[in-house]
């Protein structure tokens, strides 16, 4: 998948059942939406987020 800047993106509920980490933010917690996430590609190596 190509991330593409100025673009949002959501996150597949498959992959919080995938992923199992207690410290990603809850999926749908709580009668809640997805949690939403910001990032910031690094300037040096344009491949990290």
């Amino acid at each position: 998948m190509e991330i593409r800047q100025g673009y949002s993106y959501h996150i597949k509920d498959e992959f919080f059942d995938m992923a199992q980490d207690r410290y990603l933010m809850s999926n749908k917690e709580n009668g809640n939406y997805r949690p939403h996430f910001y990032a910031i590609q690094d300037k040096k190596n344009q491949s990290l987020y």
